[in-house]
């Protein structure tokens, strides 16, 4: 049986047919231009230069270069293995959101679907690791514990699914916590958290488990699934049927969106990375993974599937190599303009090589186009070249700062303070100062004084240099003296009416003391005496103390979600 470790590049050949119908096509018009350039009686003649068989066995390996190039790309595995692991690698836990709402279909074919076929392409990439499995909704439960037979763990994400998890609703406090459980205490280092959610949290807090995780030295990779707009949740039959959209308690139709900001400050607070679905890239993720601090594993069986890719990339270099120079006239099996052809040669290949950078050079050409239109005035143009470059970088604070600078300019003042906060996770003191700074110019555009000023002080705290920071922290003093000198006076004006009430509440207490002199009233016919009323007391006591005991004696109550999905 082949595995596949990178089945995504699979993809391509669909492309394949295509091109042999441009291959036929191409053929085609090949011999029609004979007859537009020429007379009537040369055309013999020129077409007899051109080697028919010749030219279609260059297409065919030209072609067949192409289709064993992607199946190396695609990394196939095959030759079960026993073998009984002695190395350096280390701990990861993947845990999987299964709520209801990762039924939803903003991404394709839907927001589980997606993570499972990324977290068993993963798995393929981890097989020198130790590995485990968890999946969550309102509580978080194992399904695989830490083991170095990956190909095992990777049999238990078929029954991850929301109709399998016992307690509905989504707490990822809990998925934090019961899967760092599964890490050794005692390793400060080597263990890795992957956290594939919506981050739609409707219960607990997710961030004292985040905080309780960096204390014992887990980081957190993040992959954020679904849309900023959102989606509806289907909820189906047995069949599969779709029946309805999930309602809430109001019998509203409820929108599922995914909650980037939280999932960002999550990754963010234990030195991990946040990944968004639309621009995920697994190599990029088992790159960072690579990068940890490895630890001698302890030994262990474990079923590996051998790495059989380098026989196709030789396959298709041959096929490649020849297709290019190969002559499709006559008499002519190598034509002289080969070096041209060996020069293209060597481009194909270095753009193979170099394609894995090019996400990156992406991201800077978005940047620079941003700040370009921000400075021209253009914002609308700056946020959407903005956008572009998070999609690929979710996790990059200096976006994040330039999208809340054009915020301010917009004028949206609160939005752009969430933006700048995201900039205070760079661990850079310098760029840090920049986001304070900024969002306290944010903070007194909304007359908030004593926030600016707090902003200002922390600004320059980092940065004691800015001059800029000084300046605004000297003008909003000088503004809160002014607000007190203005209420000072206001108060003043306030005495003469405490004074009345003073003179008010000695006259009511020398009443208080004139009528608690007076003589007390006997109880009337009809009243209770303090006896009576001392033994009702103790029987309405007694009640209470049944009622109770018949409370526990009855069993509890299974505990209703209200926000179930």
């Amino acid at each position: 049986m082949i595995k596949w470790a990178a089945s995504q590049y699979l993809y391509l050949l669909f492309s394949l047919p295509l091109l042999i119908l441009g291959i036929f096509v191409a053929y085609a018009m090949k011999k029609r231009s004979f007859r537009a350039l020429a007379d009537a009686h040369l055309v013999p003649q020129l077409a007899d230069t051109l080697n028919a068989k010749l030219w279609w066995i260059k297409s065919a390996l030209l072609t067949m270069g192409l289709m064993f190039l992607i199946l190396g790309l695609a990394r196939p595995k095959w030759g079960e293995k026993l073998q009984i692991y002695k190395g350096r690698g280390i701990d990861i836990v993947l845990c999987l959101d299964a709520s209801k709402s990762m039924n939803s279909q903003d991404i394709k074919p839907s927001r589980l679907g997606w993570a499972k076929m990324q977290a068993s392409s993963l798995l393929d990439n981890l097989s020198t690791n130790q590995v485990a499995i968890t999946a969550f909704a309102g509580d978080c439960y194992v399904m695989c514990p830490l083991t170095s037979d990956v190909e095992a763990a990777k049999l238990f994400l078929d029954i991850i699914e929301p109709n399998n998890i016992p307690k509905p609703g989504t707490n990822i406090q809990r998925a934090v916590e019961v899967s760092g459980a599964l890490f050794n205490p005692k390793q400060g280092t080597s263990k890795a958290l992957i956290l594939v959610t919506d981050g739609d949290n409707l219960e607990g807090d997710p961030m004292a488990a985040v905080k309780q995780a960096a204390e014992l030295g887990i980081r957190l990779y993040i992959i954020g699934i679904g849309t900023l707009q959102g989606s509806t949740i289907p909820e189906t039959d047995s069949r599969g049927n779709l029946v309805s959209y999930k309602k809430d308690s109001e019998d509203k139709i409820v929108v599922s969106r995914l909650a980037e900001r939280l999932l960002l400050v999550m990754a963010k607070a234990t030195d991990g990375r946040y990944y968004r679905a639309e621009g995920f890239n697994v190599n990029n993720l088992v790159f960072e993974l690579e990068g940890l601090k490895k630890r001698e594993l302890d030994g262990g069986e474990y079923v590996d599937y051998v790495e059989r890719y380098q026989y196709f990339l030789v396959i298709s270099f041959i096929f490649i190599f020849l297709g290019l120079f190969i002559s499709d006239r006559r008499g002519e099996w190598f034509p002289t303009v080969g070096m041209s052809r060996f020069k293209l040669f060597l481009i194909f290949f270095t753009f193979c090589i170099l394609h894995s950078s090019s996400a990156n050079a992406e991201v800077g050409s978005n940047m620079r186009a941003g700040n370009k239109a921000l400075n021209k005035g253009n914002i609308d143009q700056a946020l959407e070249k903005y956008q572009e470059a998070l999609v690929r970088e979710p996790d990059n604070e200096k976006i994040h700062y330039n999208i809340g600078r054009a915020l301010y300019k917009l004028q949206k003042y609160p939005e752009a303070i969430s933006e700048f906060q995201l900039g205070l996770l760079t661990k850079d003191k310098i760029f840090q100062a920049k986001s304070f700074y900024n969002i306290g110019n944010c903070q007194f555009k909304e007359n908030k004084l004593d926030e600016a000023i707090n902003s200002y002080v922390s600004s320059l705290l980092l940065n004691p240099n800015d001059i800029k920071a000084k300046q605004n922290l000297e003008f909003c003093l000088k503004q809160k003296e002014q607000q007190q000198s203005q209420s000072d006076s206001t108060k003043q004006d306030q005495n003469h009416p405490k004074q009345d009430q003073q003179q008010k509440q000695q006259q009511n207490q020398d009443q208080k003391q004139q009528q608690a002199q007076q003589p007390k009233p006997q109880p009337q016919k009809g009243q209770m005496n303090k006896d009576e009323a001392d033994r009702i007391m103790q029987a309405l006591q007694n009640k209470e103390k049944e009622n109770m005991k018949k409370q526990k004696e009855q069993p509890a109550q299974p505990e209703k979600v209200d926000k179930d999905w």
